[in-house]
């Protein structure tokens, strides 16, 4: 199924109330702030009041966010504001404002394979993936699994005083227990989630692919899905907190998934792919005794439109081949025979126009 976050929920609600220009009077905090506010507006933390009933002048701001028909303010402005954001309960009643989220764990039961820098690499990544989940979901609905006593050691170093997200000791209680896995035999979709569903990222970070394929050894009776785009899984980022955010954006937007992954791909994650694209579709030419590699010009403006690739990513796939040329479908009416060369199939042309070669990486 698919989910509205809490500030979409929490913006309804008080535009029901009449409140939709609301003023916070503290500063915001990071990350989708309003998603933030919302969870603890929700749990009573913060509190709404109306202009009226506040005892004080609330200053016009300015919009820093809208959401659902409301329109939070903050800082100063010119918009007037109908009630404020309280560190404190609030008389504007959200009671009926319910939060029901699938939980995120990140399984550690790796940990003792992986060094010592990808050891402090994946304690970031755990930081920003709870910070995505709070943007998204509430800081209730991410944790751990697996954790072994030498990550739990590493942990409450690395986050002294205090490790800030909980174990999660037992995976009884959830419907469905779903592992994130590139090797699962079938795609992730919002259709096998529901509230009670936990969804299990492995804690992998592996800097030479030593652990490829080793996230199949997680909570092996749980079902295991792959995510990927159109069947692609070398486009899809493999950093914990990237995974984590394109599930949370699949499952809280109209998108498909592979749409959620076109939005969320990264820098890294388009390189990896172009490199293993124009290794796998290099054409290989002879003109006049030099060995030529080339793409075809149909795949070429394919992906460079599909994921919107500048020349950088060409010119860094380029390298990794010895350069390579965008060639026409023309280019094949100059062939005049063909060779093998190291069991690679080789092209000899009696010429080479300018009119064949759309453009040249070196």
């Amino acid at each position: 199924m698919k989910f509205r976050k809490p500030k979409e929920l929490v913006a309804e609600a008080l535009v029901r109330t009449g409140v939709k220009r609301p003023k916070l009077l503290f500063q915001p905090g990071r990350g989708d702030f309003f998603n933030r506010i919302a969870y603890r507006l929700v749990k009573g933390d913060y509190g709404v009041v109306r202009a009226e009933e506040l005892g004080e002048e609330i200053r016009p701001g300015k919009v820093v966010e809208e959401c659902g028909g409301l329109k939070l303010l903050a800082f100063r402005g010119a918009v007037e504001a109908d009630a404020a954001v309280v560190r404190r309960p609030g008389t504007v009643d959200l009671s009926g404002v319910k939060l029901s989220y699938p939980d995120f764990a990140v399984d550690l039961s790796l940990f003792s394979e992986l060094l010592p820098q990808e050891r402090k690499s994946l304690a970031v990544q755990l930081e920003i993936a709870y910070g995505t989940v709070k943007d998204f979901f509430t800081p209730e609905n991410f944790f751990l699994t697996g954790v072994t006593p030498e990550a739990r050691r590493f942990l409450g170093e690395f986050f002294s005083p205090r490790v800030p997200f909980p174990v999660l000791g037992s995976l009884e209680g959830y419907d469905t227990v779903i592992v994130l896995d590139p090797s699962g035999e079938e795609e992730f979709t919002h259709e096998e989630v529901t509230p009670n569903t936990l969804i299990v990222v492995g804690g992998i970070v592996d800097s030479s692919k030593r652990l490829e394929g080793s996230t199949r050894r997680i909570i092996p009776e749980a079902f295991h899905r792959r995510i990927t785009y159109k069947g692609i899984v070398e486009l899809v980022p493999d950093r914990i907190n990237e995974i984590i955010k394109i599930v949370c954006d699949y499952l809280t937007s109209d998108s498909s998934l592979y749409e959620a992954v076109r939005r969320n791909l990264t820098r890294d994650s388009k390189l990896h792919f172009m490199r293993r694209l124009v290794q796998n579709s290099i054409v290989r030419f002879r003109y006049r005794g030099e060995l030529l590699r080339g793409i075809p010009y149909d795949l070429y403006r394919k992906w460079k439109e599909e994921l919107s690739l500048t020349d950088f990513y060409f010119r860094k796939a380029a390298r990794h081949v010895g350069g390579f040329f965008v060639f026409r479908p023309s280019i094949f009416d100059k062939v005049t025979g063909r060779e093998r060369v190291r069991g690679k199939e080789v092209f000899v042309l009696k010429e080479l126009n300018d009119e064949d070669v759309v453009v040249r990486y070196p």
